[in-house]
């Protein structure tokens, strides 16, 4: 009997397959040797040099995360210098920029580029100012149509050191009077411009010495019963050049008797400022105008009367303005009961000189006040 051969997968057909068992590592069984923990130092380095104002912090960890790399075994090296580079490129640049730019604006300082072409200019509100303060508003003093009085809208400024070249100065500040609400513009206007003209005569007594200027104020439109800001400021600004001088006066500068002087003739220049911009167009407000008129120069020529110890020229001068304006007063107070305005202008100029400027000129001269110097055709002389 033949005896078959054993099948292909039996154990009798070779010596049998060795156990393949698994490889071991010296981390254990079928695991990889872990990579080193990357540098948070060298990651921040990189990712705070990116931001522009940080960029110095950004520079300084990444010099630290590359000091301590070697020495810790970590990864990052190269963030870190990618953070180093990065951050001091903006530092350097950041550096140069601002020296650059200080030295531009230096020279524009210095060239006049600012507003006034000074340093000492500084940036403000008209709520920042106070009585004295000089200013230039960048808008311009008033408006293209130069209506005189006109209140403000643009509040920012630049106050500038009264002895630089500059265009208004702050002549007084007063607050709204009563505790109720206005809400009327006009009479939030009103009451700003009456207010604002004795406030003139106390920061310079003698108007004729003040040079070409505008007035104007800054008021709130409208204000509340239960509080906000009621300051009104007044202002003068100039027309023509730039003053480099407070235009407040000093009483100290003046004798006793130019004193008495402007003393007396307060009632009547008040009167005279008085004027609001309606005196042309409406004739309740030229009647009133002219009343104020005719009071002021009765109560001036009363008070040039009374002065005692004029010098001995000055006398018979002082004595003509005040004749001049008791004059004057009549035909004032008869123009403030006109009943239309062709009236009114009739009545006014009675006698084709409306003023006591002729007067005035001759009585200042003989005190030794300044006054315009007529040959000349302008400018100012001393008596």
């Amino acid at each position: 009997m033949t005896v078959p051969p054993p099948p292909p997968s039996s154990p009798a057909s070779g010596p049998p397959a060795p156990d393949l068992a698994p490889a071991v590592g010296p981390y254990g069984p079928g695991q990889p040797a872990p990579q080193p923990p990357l540098s948070g130092l060298a990651v921040a380095s990189l990712v705070l040099s990116l931001i522009v104002c940080l960029a110095p912090l950004g520079l300084i960890l990444g010099i630290v995360a590359l000091v301590r790399i070697p020495g810790n075994g970590k990864r990052g090296k190269g963030l870190a210098v990618a953070g180093t580079a990065v951050g001091g490129a903006v530092v350097a640049l950041a550096t140069l920029l601002l020296v650059v730019g200080g030295a531009r604006f230096d020279a524009w300082t210095e060239e006049g580029g600012g507003l006034l072409g000074s340093r000492d200019t500084k940036a403000g509100t008209l709520n920042h100012l106070n009585t004295g303060d000089c200013f230039a508003p960048p808008g311009g003093l008033f408006s293209p149509q130069e209506v005189e009085h006109e209140r403000m809208t643009d509040t920012s400024v630049e106050i500038v050191p009264c002895d630089r070249p500059h265009p208004a100065q702050v002549y007084g500040t007063f607050r709204l009077k009563g505790d109720h609400a206005i809400s009327d513009p006009a009479t939030v206007s009103a009451q700003a411009f009456e207010g604002c003209v004795p406030l003139l005569h106390d920061f310079a007594p003698d108007t004729w010495a003040l040079p070409d200027v505008g007035f104007s104020s800054y008021y709130p439109e409208s204000v509340s019963g239960t509080g906000g800001d009621r300051t009104v400021r007044c202002w003068l600004g100039a027309e023509d050049g730039l003053p480099e001088v407070s235009l407040r006066q000093d009483p100290g500068a003046w004798d006793a008797g130019q004193r008495a002087y402007l003393k007396a003739m307060r009632p009547s220049s008040e009167a005279w400022f008085s004027a609001s911009g309606k005196v042309d167009t409406d004739l309740a407000a030229a009647t009133a105008w002219a009343e104020r008129m005719a009071e002021g120069g009765v109560e001036s020529a009363k008070l040039l009367r009374a002065i005692d110890g004029l010098p001995a020229r000055a006398r018979g001068p002082v004595t003509a303005l005040a004749n001049r304006l008791d004059a004057l007063s009549g035909i004032h107070r008869s123009a403030s009961r006109a009943a239309t305005r062709a009236e009114f202008e009739k009545r006014w100029d009675i006698d084709g000189d409306e003023d006591a400027s002729g007067e005035e000129w001759e009585a200042r001269l003989a005190l030794g006040l300044p006054v315009e110097d007529e040959e000349e055709g302008g400018g100012e002389q001393q008596g």
